[in-house]
């Protein structure tokens, strides 16, 4: 009986204790019934460590091994994943007439002083500065038997003197005017006073040309170019009542660059340094009876003269328009 008590203790403490076989009861004879060893326990993995059995009882038949039954699988945990990227937000176009029915306002209309089109009428004073040649005479070369050219100096026959000039045009738009204009400049008595019809009695200049001007703000100062070509004719007097005529240039050339200032819709003023070019043709002596001669030779030929002025003037926008 004392084996039986033993027995079942170690089924109460190790679950695999209770799956043993039990002994029999001895017989009544009273012999000692012979000890039954449990089957040996086919191999098996490791398992794991079982609870520890009670203090005092015996330790179960065949050694520390752990019986068949008591192995336990411990499912290891999922491998962490890394986080996903972070998805950009997806943006969405706005209804229809939610943002699409706001516009904004216009902007202001930019007011202007000078009139968009108008009768362009005006005047300037200023001083004239004629140089370079009237034409080139031929001297003959001892040397060489030929010929070279000398030329005669404009300053020869005038010199610097006042100038006014009138301007008409049409204000094409508020930057470009087209006009036309008459230059005339009282000039001095030339250097050549001792020529075959002696003293010098003063010279005129006369310059008619069509011309265009811009400017780079017509509203208030800005920058103003203008060019002019024409006819220009010149002529000397003397105190002989002969006269010298310079003529036959239709094809002169002048580029002014100043500024100008515009006072109110009406009204500028500008001032303007112009450098001009050209070429007279023809030189004749008028005399008192008004019989012409050519101051020139056949050999002579035409030379190539300039002329500079500083000037001041104003202007009028007549009929001008309301914008």
């Amino acid at each position: 009986m004392k084996r039986v008590a033993v027995l079942l203790g170690m089924a109460a403490v190790a679950p695999s204790v209770a799956q043993a076989q039990i002994p029999a009861a001895p017989a009544a004879t009273g012999a000692a019934p012979a000890a039954v060893t449990p089957p040996a326990p086919s191999a098996a993995p490791p398992s794991a460590p079982g609870p520890a059995p009670a203090p005092g009882a015996p330790s179960p038949p065949g050694g520390s091994k752990a019986p068949p039954g008591d192995e336990y699988f411990v499912e290891q945990p999922p491998a962490a994943q890394p986080a996903p990227a972070p998805t950009p937000p997806v943006f969405e176009p706005p209804p229809p007439g939610a943002a699409s029915s706001f516009e904004p306002p216009p902007p202001p209309e930019k007011r202007h002083v000078a009139p968009s089109s108008a009768l362009w009428l005006g005047a300037r004073v200023g001083w004239l500065f004629p140089f370079g040649n009237l034409w080139a005479v031929a001297e003959p070369v001892a040397t060489s038997g030929g010929y070279q050219l000398r030329g005669v100096p404009w300053r020869d026959y005038a010199s610097s003197g006042p100038m006014f000039e009138l301007n008409a045009g049409l204000r094409l738009s508020r930057a470009y005017t087209v006009f036309a204009l008459w230059e005339r400049a009282q000039l001095g008595s030339g250097e050549n006073e001792s020529g075959a019809d002696g003293a010098q009695d003063g010279a005129e200049t006369d310059f008619w040309a069509l011309g265009l001007r811009a400017s780079s703000n017509p509203d208030r100062l800005g920058f103003l170019t203008e060019v002019a070509v024409g006819y220009r004719r010149a002529r000397t007097f003397f105190k002989n009542d002969v006269e010298y005529q310079f003529t036959d240039a239709p094809f002169e050339a002048r580029l002014g660059l100043g500024g100008e200032w515009r006072l109110n819709p009406m009204t500028s003023v500008s001032s303007l340094v112009s450098v001009g070019v050209g070429g007279f043709g023809s030189a004749e002596r008028v005399g008192p009876t008004g019989n012409a001669l050519p101051l020139t030779r056949n050999i002579d030929e035409g030379d190539g003269h300039a002329w500079f002025t500083f000037t001041v003037g104003g202007h009028f926008d007549l009929i001008r328009s309301r914008r």
